[in-house]
């Protein structure tokens, strides 16, 4: 088998697995990788200390599968055609986290993938990453042309706009590779000048002003007052900038089931949420991505909500 013929029925694989994109860059240095330096550098990743980690796997995707020569990547669609609600007395939650967390779904799609790869071809060699790996997905989904990085900071794509969440396979053989898209975002500035926190320039993001990172990320700290007003009800991330990207217009809907929101998480009451303890908290929230918040911090995000909205 050629590498043009590898290459298409790797692709394929990825595509009847479920997944809606998918591109192969080769295993190298990413000429954008450097940007973290700064921003790192800058601290506009806020508390996030665990970006600082293993900095050279995150520049170099070598040093973290020293066998590496082509970087697979896949994206899944989670757009639901659900709205957020406009009523005060109910909280927000990110769309990512509507549904079932997307790790355990991801995840059991790459490794039966891999595993399909090696069927294809008993040479292959892998390692799967959804998040979780010192990995910069959304500069990888970039280099293998499966959109462009938005102004948002977001990969952005045509057909699925940026509803879309990643995963790759890093594999110890050469493939053909996809070239990188153009940058559609052209003059539009619609995510900046929406993001009520200022968090945003072109293609830059400061964490420490964003909602989702203040909301999800800001670990066992009161969040600054200067934020209170400007929280538009958002317990646990924030869409904003996405919501107003002309490319998510056009969204098409998920096949998938687990990512659709149950009716309490998409409106959840503020009344009800500050009245969960602990154990409560764990039970609803155990298998989202809400989970990840804590639930201390969760229930700091609702009471300054509930505060302001009702």
């Amino acid at each position: 088998m050629n590498i043009t013929e590898k290459t298409r029925r790797i692709k394929n694989l990825a595509l009847e697995a479920g997944f809606d994109k998918t591109g192969v860059a080769a295993a190298a240095v990413l000429p954008q990788a450097q940007y973290l330096k700064t921003w790192l550098a800058e601290g506009r990743h806020g508390e996030m200390q665990w970006m600082e980690n293993y900095l050279d796997k995150r520049l170099d995707i070598r040093k973290l599968y020293p066998q590496a020569r082509s970087v697979i990547m896949v994206a899944h669609n989670y757009f639901t055609p659900h709205q957020h609600s406009a009523d005060k007395s109910t909280g927000k939650i990110s769309r990512y986290a509507w549904g079932r967390d997307y790790h355990t779904i991801i995840k059991k799609k790459l490794k039966r993938l891999l595993q399909e790869f090696k069927e294809l071809d008993p040479k292959i060699e892998g390692q799967i990453f959804c998040d979780t790996a010192p990995v910069q997905e959304k500069l990888w989904a970039v280099q293998a042309g499966l959109g462009w990085q938005g102004k948002n900071t977001n990969l952005l794509t045509k057909g699925f706009g940026s509803w879309l969440f990643l995963g790759g396979i890093v594999i110890n053989q050469e493939l053909e590779y996809d070239d990188p898209l153009p940058d559609y975002c052209g003059n539009c500035t619609a995510c900046i000048d929406a993001c009520p926190t200022s968090a945003l320039k072109p293609y830059q993001l400061d964490a420490r002003r964003c909602l989702s990172y203040l909301t999800i990320e800001y670990w066992n700290k009161p969040i600054p007052s200067e934020f209170f007003s400007k929280m538009n009800n958002w317990v646990f991330g924030c869409d904003i900038c996405q919501d107003v990207c002309p490319w998510n217009r056009k969204a098409k809907p998920t096949a998938e089931p687990k990512y659709h929101p149950s009716p309490e998480n998409r409106a959840p009451k503020l009344q009800a949420l500050a009245e969960l303890d602990e154990a409560a908290f764990k039970k609803r929230f155990k298998k989202s991505p809400v989970f990840r918040a804590k639930f201390q911090n969760f229930l700091r995000n609702v009471k300054i909500i509930s505060g302001l909205g009702i």
